[in-house]
């Protein structure tokens, strides 16, 4: 290995060091609460040195930020090949939504936790984000499409589905849906509600 070699391995290294410990912070007490001191005080580092990597804690929490919806994309990546009927993809896309929002909370947050004056919303710490909303969203068009939702906007229908999911996730994570829901079968209840978002338009004729 060169030296040259070398030193980028270490920079990469240290790189990682810094997103995983800035990762626990914001997770665990907020962006507002974190200070390129205070992630620099964690890995026992120079809050100087750490301007080596990063701009400022903005551009950390964007990176962080794309990893957490890389992740994601790649999952709906994988549902988009596995299942080409539309309707079935929606189904199927919302299922795993929650699915990785429960598996992967700490991602998950990182995804939705910030607002967007916190991080970067164009460029390449926003590229995964945009990719994954407009996978949603074209699927969404799909499905409007072959007229199972009837006459409606699919920038309407687009937010409406997105807002309800992530509504949900907040309820089953902060355990409102166990205490309150007389459904057993906490997979069974997410199938059923699911189904009842997208039942189809009352008196639409279905081409799917």
């Amino acid at each position: 290995m060169t030296i040259r070699n070398r030193r980028e391995r270490d920079k990469d290294r240290m790189r990682r060091r810094i997103l995983d410990a800035a990762k626990q912070l914001f997770v665990r007490e907020g962006y507002d609460n974190v200070s390129m001191r205070r992630i620099a005080t964690k890995i026992e580092y120079s809050p100087a040195a750490l301007y080596r990597y990063f701009r400022n804690k903005r551009e950390i929490l964007s990176v962080l930020r794309e990893e957490a919806f890389a992740r994601f994309v790649e999952r709906q990546e994988k549902g988009r090949e596995q299942y080409p009927a539309p309707m079935e993809r929606l189904r199927a896309g919302s299922r795993e939504y929650i699915r990785f929002a429960l598996s992967e909370p700490d991602h998950y947050h990182l995804m939705f936790g910030a607002s967007c004056d916190e991080v970067d919303l164009d460029g390449e710490w926003a590229e995964s984000a945009m990719r994954s909303f407009e996978i949603h969203r074209a699927n969404v068009v799909e499905c409007v499409a072959t007229g199972w939702f009837g006459e409606v906007d699919s920038d309407v229908l687009v937010f409406a589905l997105w807002s309800q999911l992530h509504g949900l996730v907040n309820l089953i994570a902060t355990g409102q849906v166990s205490v309150l829901s007389r459904e057993a079968d906490l997979d069974t209840l997410l199938d059923n509600i699911i189904g009842f978002w997208l039942r189809p338009g009352a008196g639409t004729p279905i081409k799917e």
